[in-house]
């Protein structure tokens, strides 16, 4: 019996059944990782939230202490105004009053936008905090879960993936080429045993005397419908093993039929 084909014929076994835990997982662990970059876009959001508050806050007070100094200014201005001697001194303090006054003007605007920005952002920040925390409690329950699923699984996937670790490398580099461009393109499965006469993959017949050498366990073919490596019966037995027999159970009236 070929070994090669015999380890080749384990592998897709192994990567089968590998397969099969990750499906019995069903769409879990995708979500979870959608809930983690949604979680993390979230965070990201609220900091971007924050952050501007604080630039606002920083650019108000700034924006305050300048308008005090520009009041003092205006005052002085003004007082100034009844001392000058001369038109031109005159002309002078009121274009450094009206400059001061229009800065000051300007700071109030901006000052009383900014705070209506403020209290925007506030609640935003409350919006988005409250989803943040939603986010945060669906996830854990998702890990959780997640969790729980890996945990009932992992034995067995550790078990198949050393002995997987261990099959790859007794695979020559052909049929292992084979093997990992054909597995994706047919759900999977790239290696099957002829079965009654016919590939196990598509269900097509194998001429007769084809199927005798392949069947001798020495050799293998490519299905000319499929495309999948087609393995001998007494490879798939000396892996899987014999088949269980089907115990057909008769009722009472087929008996009693029988009988007649």
């Amino acid at each position: 019996m070929n070994q090669n084909l015999v380890h080749l014929y384990e592998l897709q076994k192994i990567d089968s059944q590998l397969d099969e835990l990750i499906e019995s997982r069903g769409e879990l662990p995708e979500r979870v990782e959608e809930m983690r970059g949604a979680l993390e876009a979230q965070g990201q959001e609220l900091e971007s939230v924050r952050a501007r508050m604080a630039h606002i806050t920083e650019h108000s007070q700034r924006l305050n202490d300048e308008s005090v100094e520009l009041r003092e200014k205006i005052e002085k201005y003004k007082g100034q105004q009844f001392d000058v001697k001369t038109t031109r001194e005159y002309d002078a303090i009121t274009y450094q009053l009206d400059d001061a006054q229009k800065r000051l003007n300007a700071n109030l605007q901006e000052v009383s936008r900014m705070g209506i920005e403020a209290e925007q952002l506030r609640n935003e920040e409350e919006r988005v905090n409250q989803e943040l925390t939603a986010m945060q409690t669906d996830l854990t329950e998702a890990e959780s879960l997640l969790g729980d699923v890996m945990r009932e699984t992992k034995a067995e996937e550790e078990r198949l993936r050393h002995r997987r670790e261990e099959l790859v490398p007794s695979v020559t580099p052909y049929f292992l080429n084979i093997y990992n461009r054909v597995r994706p393109a047919k759900a999977g499965v790239a290696v099957v045993a002829i079965r009654n006469g016919v590939c196990g993959g598509c269900f097509n017949a194998i001429p007769r005397q084809l199927m005798l050498d392949v069947n001798k366990g020495e050799k293998h073919t490519v299905c000319e419908y499929c495309g999948r490596i087609v393995v001998g019966e007494p490879i798939a037995l000396h892996i899987d093993g014999e088949p269980e027999p089907v115990n057909y159970e008769m009722d009472d009236e087929s008996e009693d039929r029988n009988e007649e």
